[in-house]
């Protein structure tokens, strides 16, 4: 999740059937009803999803809606807050050296009117978020009110659809924050800092290849070239490969039992270890939907 964060929003350059590859079809193997697979981006606009074919039509017909977690927990807000809160009385300035500090905080100080000293405590993933969303905001005009991946839940809940996560409140905040030692979260976030430019041009690129449907290009740029930032092999497997291989121990119950539309972040469904190639290991069918 701390990668999909890295990521902004242009234009959209295209609007062909490229962008089905977002969405797909599940049947065959014995289903009754198919259902749905759809990759999501926590920073793309609720607009964005318009021009997306068979997409609505995908979800009305769909009688329980999937995510990695149901959002409207009421328990997810304290205990997030109570992750991101460093253990055995750690702060920031134990983990940068004097320069960095400096550094980091002028920089949290210009983007977001406060520094390292009101946020001491928290943890540098949480640090690390505000500070990409807030140039991310500034950059595209983004609200927080306007996210897509909250919209299929928030929409399932006016009309009595059953919502199942995934995943429970604890593991994605064990996702979030306990993907790398703080030592490491550190690091990325000096080097955030210090590469700003660079990382707003990898943010754009990877957005590009969101919308455009590309989803196997955008997992390999996402993986990176070796910088800090850049998620270990590790990382990526706790991240995405080891959670796919979960949700598929849940997945074809669900597809037996209901039709089912299932928004999960773009990542989880493209590679070898993707949802896609697992699902057709398991003998479904999965096809893009184009109109």
């Amino acid at each position: 999740m701390k990668k999909n964060i890295l990521i902004l929003f242009l234009l959209l350059l295209c609007l062909t059937a490229t962008q089905a590859q977002l969405l797909w079809k599940v049947s065959g193997n014995g289903l009754k009803h198919p259902s749905y697979l759809f990759g999501t981006h926590h920073l793309i606009s609720i607009q964005f999803l318009d021009s997306i074919p068979g997409l609505f039509k995908a979800f009305n017909t769909c009688d329980v809606i999937v995510g990695e977690m149901v959002i409207n927990n009421i328990d997810a807000t304290a205990k997030i807050q109570q992750a991101a809160i460093m253990p055995n009385h750690v702060k920031i300035n134990d983990l940068l050296n004097d320069d960095e500090y400096k550094l980091v905080d002028n920089e949290l100080k210009s983007v977001l009117k406060f520094g390292l000293k009101d946020v001491s405590i928290m943890n540098p993933s949480l640090i690390l978020t505000m500070y990409e969303m807030e140039i991310y905001k500034k950059l595209t005009g983004f609200k927080d009110e306007s996210q897509s991946d909250s919209y299929f839940q928030l929409v399932a809940s006016e009309k009595d659809k059953k919502i199942i996560g995934l995943e429970t409140v604890d593991q994605q905040i064990a996702i979030l924050f306990n993907n790398s030692n703080l030592e490491r979260q550190a690091d990325i976030l000096v080097e955030t800092v210090q590469k700003k430019d660079s990382i707003l041009n990898e943010m754009i690129q990877l957005n590009k290849l969101y919308k455009a449907g590309k989803i196997e290009e955008l997992i390999e740029l996402s993986k990176g070239k070796g910088n800090i930032t850049d998620m270990t092999d590790e990382e990526y497997a706790k991240l995405v490969d080891n959670r796919n291989a979960d949700w598929m121990i849940k997945l074809p119950a669900y597809f037996n039992q209901s039709s089912c539309f299932v928004a999960v972040g773009a990542m989880h469904l493209g590679g070898k270890n993707g949802l896609i190639k697992l699902l057709k290991k398991e003998g479904y069918k999965v096809n893009p939907i184009s109109n």
